[in-house]
């Protein structure tokens, strides 16, 4: 399994994954021709070849050329009944019935990839993450959340990859130019992780094993790549300093994809 992390932030969220024949797209917040330009530059890859794309949620930076992917692919369009509801008016799409409704809890199969959605706590209608697992390792992508619930960690615990939101640094966010209803909504159990909420709940969630996190969903206001991973892995190794030499932070942009990863047990 490999998988590229295409874009992530505020302006726009994408992520490839293939494993076999199997390619998927979670989100589609760039637009049309930027994902075709990106997916073809870093995985050699056009978007008539994917096999399914999943949408988290509803907002604009997840599903903004949601309406020019599904006119280059025919693949099938995966999200719950509660973001097909909410889509806004220029991600409606002319094809309903490509949409397959998927539920919080409910795994299922493409190809050869287990995808496990679970509900996020985010100002969304019905707003899911994934858990991805084949034979050859397994990924989660867990963005857009106020907060990492009990059961959530239990379910994220044993991955060989993460990208895990590190949207802000509290005092950066407190402090800088946002009015205070939109600070309240990001702190907010609706909102999303800071640097040390991430750093918390991967504590908790992290195996003993060699595992990678890429930090996702930086605010480009309220935060810093730097401070990101630095906040993390202070936070992360005074707890578990036998993760010192298992531990693998990555940042991601929010102007450029990352570089592709090959996820394999033997190598990771």
């Amino acid at each position: 399994m490999y998988f590229c992390v295409l874009a992530s932030g505020s302006n726009g969220n994408s992520l490839y994954l293939e494993s076999g024949d199997t390619r998927i797209l979670l989100d589609a917040g760039l637009s049309g021709r930027q994902l075709e330009t990106r997916l073809r530059a870093q995985c050699e890859r056009e978007l008539r070849d994917l096999t399914a794309v999943l949408i988290t949620h509803e907002h604009d930076d997840h599903v903004k050329g949601l309406v020019q992917l599904a006119k280059k692919c025919q693949a099938s369009l995966y999200m719950t009944e509660g973001t097909y509801a909410g889509l806004p008016a220029k991600a409606r799409l002319d094809e309903p019935d490509r949409v397959v409704h998927i539920r919080a809890g409910e795994p299922f199969e493409v190809g050869g990839v287990r995808i496990t959605p679970f509900a996020v706590s985010h100002d969304a209608e019905e707003p899911v993450a994934f858990r991805f697992d084949t034979a050859e390792g397994s990924l989660a992508v867990v963005t857009d959340l106020g907060y990492v619930s009990d059961r959530q960690r239990e379910l994220l615990r044993g991955c060989d990859v993460y990208v895990f939101e590190t949207n802000h640094d509290t005092e950066m966010l407190r402090a800088g130019p946002y009015p205070w209803h939109l600070k309240r909504r990001i702190l907010g159990d609706k909102g999303h992780l800071s640097n040390v909420d991430a750093a918390y709940a991967l504590i908790d969630i992290l195996s003993d094993q060699p595992s990678h996190v890429y930090l996702a969903h930086l605010s480009g206001e309220n935060n810093l790549p730097e401070l990101a991973e630095l906040t993390v892995e202070q936070i992360v190794l005074d707890a578990r300093p036998e993760l010192a030499d298992r531990l693998r932070l990555h940042r991601t942009s929010r102007q450029a994809p990352c570089s592709a990863m090959k996820i394999s047990r033997a190598t990771v």
